[in-house]
């Protein structure tokens, strides 16, 4: 951009040219205007309902360097043209966490404490089977919670300190495994096996599979 002009009843007004990684918290109700003039520049707006924040309302800020919220909103966006349950479960973890984020570092007020739950033994292993159980079909994360007996939002959390891991990053963790063996064993399709891994384009699969275990399926079964 060549040139940016902010009027902001909150903030320094004036020429505040933006770069990459720029967060602008801009509260609900707050006037904000500007006039941009120059190259293009990409930017995503997040919306944020008052609820999900214990009702606490947002600090307006201006150019504030966030590099581990602009790195989860691009791994949201990278997913945003697909629809399958791999990319709902990234949403969903990315979403949390930036939540999570919003609640701790950019409130006009301490968020109230929420219960912190504990996924039990038995829980924890009625969790694993029911994924085992279901990689070939849609997995929800409403599906998993209530199977943990908590909100979304508990078991995401509880989720996390039981596995040390996401729901998502566990999941594609079993289905990968799945997706080696039949690699190993059997003469199904690479796109046969996506589908019964759960992947719904073979293109998808094809990508989680090398950026998890460094070489494509077709490279991993000519090495058996």
């Amino acid at each position: 951009m060549h040139s940016m002009q902010t009027v902001l009843d909150w903030g320094p007004s004036g020429q505040v040219l933006p770069t990459a990684g720029d967060v602008w918290w801009k509260p609900a109700g707050i006037e904000c205007a500007a006039l941009v003039q120059g190259d293009v520049a990409g930017m995503c707006e997040i919306a944020v309902p008052r609820g999900v924040i214990d009702d606490t309302g947002l600090l307006p800020r201006i150019k504030y360097r966030d590099r581990l919220i602009h790195h989860l909103v691009e791994e949201i966006y990278s997913v945003a043209d697909r629809d399958d349950v791999m990319a709902r479960l990234l949403t969903h973890s990315m979403a949390e966490t930036v939540r999570l984020l919003i609640c701790e570092k950019y409130t006009a007020a301490a968020p109230k404490r929420r219960e912190h739950r504990a996924i039990d033994t038995r829980t924890r292993a009625a969790l694993v089977e029911f994924l085992n159980d279901g990689l070939d079909s849609e997995i929800h994360l409403d599906a998993l919670a209530q199977l943990a007996g908590m909100p979304v939002q508990t078991f995401i959390s509880a989720f996390r300190r039981a596995f040390h891991t996401t729901p998502y990053q566990f999941l594609l963790d079993l289905r990968i495994d799945r997706a080696k063996t039949l690699l190993a064993s059997t003469t199904q399709g690479v796109a046969e096996i996506a589908v019964s891994v759960g992947f719904s384009a073979p293109s998808h699969f094809a990508t989680a599979f090398r950026k998890r275990v460094g070489i494509s399926p077709s490279l991993y079964r000519d090495s058996y």
